[in-house]
């Protein structure tokens, strides 16, 4: 079941990046770096107050639709409640704090950071759907609900371009109309594929909950080791330079799509397998999978980075080839890292999670501190990786106690039948896990 899953995840993954690549290259060669962070600066914070508010409820929803999907109209209803609240309460909170985090930008900017926080309710609301949804391993209505998105951005920015209109007010108006629509059909994948009844229920809520903030405080400091280093660059660097650097992090994140298909795809499958040294063996497979294929990336993008900045997006954005190469090194090591948070999440341990990702959001936030005014966005991309590193280090350390492994024999000695794999099937060692 996992190959499947991840072949849909990965499938979605590189769907989603070369519709990003598209409104990315359209994005850059219309708006310049200019334009481009500043169209980052208005869509930024949205997402982040849309995990915010989430309270660690879509993990939850994932956990408990894996071991129990009976319960499915209860957290539905629960689903839509909790939406509707939290999201207006939301809103009102993000138009008070946001202009004060985005440094001093232009009234229009400005103006369009206040419009684009209507995203946030539809936000909350598709990541709810998707942990219904991929919690029964329903990747496929998952994957189609976060693509549409990209479907509608890609093509309209270039829709825009041709016809001399896309500016960053467009660009901000085309991402409202595509989050709303994404949401909408994650709204009905959910209705279509479990015709949820009207049960709202208090007792499921606090069930939710007590497995969602075991795991929030690392939901949030995984998101923010992730993007801390653009958010504060939207508070402290010029438009240009923030520009540059999510360049530089959407194309390094291009090499994470197999091993964050295969990472997605291992928490349901581990929660729901009653063969614990079984999940085990397809954890520690997962991981060695990623090591190798961050290996065999990493150095002819490193070689090759100022040659593919200057072709896809123009001379201008050569000048992030430092960030670009530092930022290669720490997607393989986030990936590695999040195989080994969602292997923890599968087995029942939110907490250990969550000390992982807190320690490495707090390693990032001084790394940023310390590099960020030194070196620009070369040190934001080196404190990346420092952080990434911390994650993995007290992650993996922590599964291999709990798990009671050996570290070298049970998870990282490389076998034969690792890189010898007709298919994805013995990728993932279905059909011959210990």
């Amino acid at each position: 079941m996992i190959a499947r899953s991840a072949k849909l995840i990965l499938l979605t993954d590189v769907a989603i990046i070369l519709f990003t690549m598209i409104s990315s290259l359209v994005g850059a060669r219309a708006l310049g770096p200019a334009g481009r962070g500043d169209l980052l600066v208005v869509v930024l914070w949205p997402p982040v107050i849309a995990m915010l508010a989430g309270a660690g409820l879509p993990t939850a929803y994932k956990y408990w639709m894996a071991r129990e999907p009976e319960r499915v109209s209860r957290l539905f209803s629960n689903a839509i409640v909790y939406t509707v609240t939290v999201g207006l309460v939301a809103i009102s909170a993000a138009g008070v704090i946001v202009p004060h985090l985005v440094g001093n930008r232009s009234p229009e900017v400005m103006t369009l950071v206040r419009i684009y926080q209507v995203n946030i309710p539809a936000a909350l609301l598709l990541n709810l759907m998707r942990g219904l949804l991929e919690g029964t391993r329903r990747f496929g209505w998952a994957g189609v609900a976060r693509l549409l998105s990209f479907v509608i951005q890609g093509p309209g920015f270039a829709f825009l371009w041709l016809f001399g209109h896309l500016t960053v007010a467009t660009a901000a108006y085309t991402l409202i109309i595509a989050q709303t629509l994404s949401t909408s059909l994650g709204l009905y994948a959910v209705w279509r594929e479990f015709g949820p009844r009207w049960e709202p229920d208090w007792v499921e809520f606090k069930k939710s909950m007590h497995y969602g903030l075991r795991d929030y405080p690392g939901t949030v400091a995984d998101f923010t080791t992730l993007r801390l280093d653009q958010l504060m660059l939207g508070a402290m660097a010029s438009n240009v330079a923030i520009g540059l650097y999510v360049v530089a992090v959407r194309l390094s994140e291009m090499t994470t799509l197999a091993t964050d298909a295969i990472a997605d795809a291992l928490m349901p499958e581990v929660a729901a397998s009653q063969e614990p040294k079984r999940a085990e063996s397809l954890c520690a497979r997962s991981l060695r999978v990623a090591i190798y294929m961050h290996l065999i990336l990493l150095p002819p993008l490193w070689l090759a980075a100022p040659y593919i900045l200057r072709i896809l997006f123009g001379p201008g954005f050569v000048p992030a080839t430092s960030a670009f190469r530092w930022l290669l090194v720490a997607a393989g090591v986030w990936s590695c890292g999040s195989i080994v948070i969602n292997s923890l999440r599968g087995f029942g341990y939110p907490g250990l999670s969550t000390l992982a990702r807190f320690s490495a959001a707090v390693v990032t936030a001084l790394a940023l501190i310390l590099m960020l005014p030194r070196f620009g966005i070369t040190g934001a991309a080196i404190a990346s990786l420092v952080g990434y590193a911390a994650m993995l280090v007290i992650a993996l350390t922590g599964f291999v106690k709990k798990r009671q492994l050996n570290l070298w024999r049970n998870c990282l000695r490389p076998e034969r039948r690792d890189v010898f794999f007709p298919n994805w099937r013995s990728l993932l060692g279905l059909s011959s896990a210990r």
